[in-house]
């Protein structure tokens, strides 16, 4: 990680921590689609902190859409530029989907609660309208589509997609159709009560090369009626769920150093997501748990048949 990463990092930190968020350790393990998990209240925010947001892969884009989902998170990217310049402090930039700010944006936002007007995308500056007050404030006006299209320079069937949320809208487009009706239209952009479309896009498959431990793993879940998210780019590898929060496992052997490695972040992140943690490992022998998170034997899957045996295993583990 480079230093100004590292800055960048801890400011967004920082920030957050002013603002009453509790926050996780930094997930530094590689690669993973998030630095920073976020909670403040009933807030809960995956982040990924990137100097050139540019540097954001749509692979990493969608898994972190799709794992925001599953955890009922909101994803963010922080970041200072990107190959073309810096990045504005008053908008919200998308990137593959993802709402996408610079630091102080974050802190207006959090701190100072002065929400965003503008997002930038590719083919300009646009804004959020109410498209029924639109349609309202139009028929009160005794204005026709066309009409009120004169107005503004736009066609009757950008107006009619205005009013059904259809269509874009651009901040001039938006600041005329303000002036000619004489009202509020635009909707500030709240981040945080944004989901990612993780249930539109293609949900990550149970990969092909695993193991035989994780196939067991992958069958041990099924069986219990959970539905079952595998990634290999976050500081789990595996994440369950039937109802509330989902179970996240890392899985292998307590002799390999990457997953040694995963633990600590593991119960950091199990803690601000409020979801339970466990190491499923392959030996034979093994503690009940390991940095007071869980431990699993493969052996120890067959006896277990309902995720309510499961949560009590990991509750009566924890607390050796």
């Amino acid at each position: 990680m480079t230093r100004a990463r590292s800055q960048l990092i801890e400011e967004v930190c920082t920030q957050l921590e002013g603002a009453g968020f509790r926050l996780s350790s930094p997930c530094d393990v590689r690669p993973t689609c998030f630095d920073l998990v976020a909670r403040r209240d009933d807030q809960l925010v995956l982040i990924k902190v990137l100097c050139n947001i540019d540097a954001l892969t749509r692979e990493d884009a969608e898994t972190l859409q799709v794992v925001a989902e599953f955890f009922n998170a909101t994803p963010l990217v922080v970041g200072a530029k990107t190959r073309r310049g810096t990045l504005d402090e008053d908008a919200v930039y998308k990137r593959h989907g993802i709402p996408t700010i610079t630091p102080v944006s974050l802190r207006r936002i959090i701190a100072e609660e002065r929400l965003p007007r503008e997002y930038i995308q590719r083919g300009g500056r646009f804004v959020a309208i109410d498209g029924a007050k639109l349609r309202k404030v139009r028929l009160e006006r005794r204005l026709s589509k066309q009409d009120l299209a004169d107005c503004v320079q736009v066609s009757a069937r950008a107006i009619l997609a205005y009013e059904k949320d259809e269509m874009d809208v651009s901040t001039e487009v938006a600041e005329r159709l303000e002036r000619v009706l004489e009202t509020d239209l635009i909707i500030p952009i709240d981040i945080f009560h944004e989901r990612g479309r993780g249930e539109h896009l293609r949900q990550p498959s149970t990969p092909a090369d695993i193991s035989d431990l994780e196939k067991r793993v992958n069958e041990f879940f099924e069986r219990l009626g959970m539905r079952v998210l595998w990634t290999d780019r976050a500081p789990f590898h595996v994440a369950a769920k039937e109802e509330g929060p989902p179970l996240m496992s890392g899985v292998g052997s307590l002799r390999s150093w990457s997953l040694k490695k995963r633990v600590e972040i593991l119960k950091s992140v199990s803690k601000i997501t409020e979801a339970n943690a466990v190491l499923i490992v392959e030996e034979g022998k093994a503690e009940e748990n390991v940095s007071e998170v869980p431990v699993i034997r493969q052996l120890e899957l067959d006896e277990i048949n309902k995720p309510r045996e499961l949560k009590k295993i990991i509750t009566e583990r924890a607390e050796m």
